[in-house]
């Protein structure tokens, strides 16, 4: 379905049981909802899933007003919030989705429990090699920079998903990303305000952080934040471990 906000048409895909607790997804940057594809399938047997085309990103939402702000994330998130009638939410993000989630929990009493998988930042700085994967595949919109990037982003004896790649390759050709918000990692003082319970997965080869040990031992770090590490894994890890990631979401979140 299609929900009108102040920042354009949002895209969300709706599956699972009507009666069921809800869960919002919210995908990484320059991919969609369709990420999700190894998980939902499984999570929507217990929970009626939402998952949301990030605005101004590569899905199919369509953005009239650029998100610009912190501030402007909580406000259409809000919005699309508020048409769903959607209160008491279990919510998932990954990788700059995790990074919104996060942001979203700091300042909204709708979030239940909270899961970020590989959120970008929000614990540990960037891995300086980050922007020289990405800005080739950005500007140059070459299929050599965007399946080196893709594949960056994969354990290296991890096959990345081709149908997957395929929408990858085709919004970095064709599309226009107009998020214009930096993360950054969160103080010690807004995290310590982070209410509900929190699961942090990393994988152990993840490839965004400047230190991931750094990550999880200062994700580890609050009493409300519990941080894994998974082996053979890095940044699609959602896709990399499905069976893994997918049954450790359904523990946190149904107990």
């Amino acid at each position: 379905m299609y929900i009108d906000t102040s920042f354009g048409k949002t895209h969300v895909i709706i599956c699972g049981p009507k009666d069921a607790p809800p869960l919002v997804l919210i995908h990484g940057m320059t991919v969609s909802s369709t990420m999700w594809f190894a998980n939902a399938p499984e999570w929507s047997q217990h929970f009626r899933v939402f998952a949301i085309d990030i605005i101004g990103d590569f899905g199919k939402s369509e953005c009239t007003k650029p998100i610009s702000s912190p501030e402007d994330i909580n406000i259409w998130l809000d919005e699309v919030l508020d048409t769903l009638d959607l209160d008491d939410i279990f919510l998932v993000g990954h990788s700059m989705g995790g990074w919104i989630s996060l942001q979203f929990s700091l300042n909204s009493k709708r979030v239940k429990k909270l899961v970020l998988l590989a959120p970008v930042m929000s614990f540990a700085s960037l891995n300086w090699k980050f922007p020289f994967k990405l800005f080739p595949a950005m500007t140059a919109k070459n299929a050599f920079f965007i399946r080196a990037l893709y594949k960056w982003m994969f354990a290296k004896h991890n096959a990345p998903d081709e149908i997957l790649y395929q929408q990858f390759y085709k919004g970095y050709k064709y599309g226009k990303i107009q998020l214009r918000v930096v993360p950054k990692v969160f103080e010690r003082e807004e995290l310590e305000s982070l209410k509900p319970m929190t699961l942090v997965i990393i994988g152990e080869q993840e490839v965004v952080y400047s230190s991931t040990k750094k990550a999880v031992v200062y994700a580890d770090s609050f009493p409300n934040i519990k941080a894994k590490l998974i082996p053979n894994c890095s940044h699609c890890l959602p896709a990399e471990l499905k069976e893994i990631v997918n049954q450790l979401v359904n523990d946190f979140l149904l107990n």
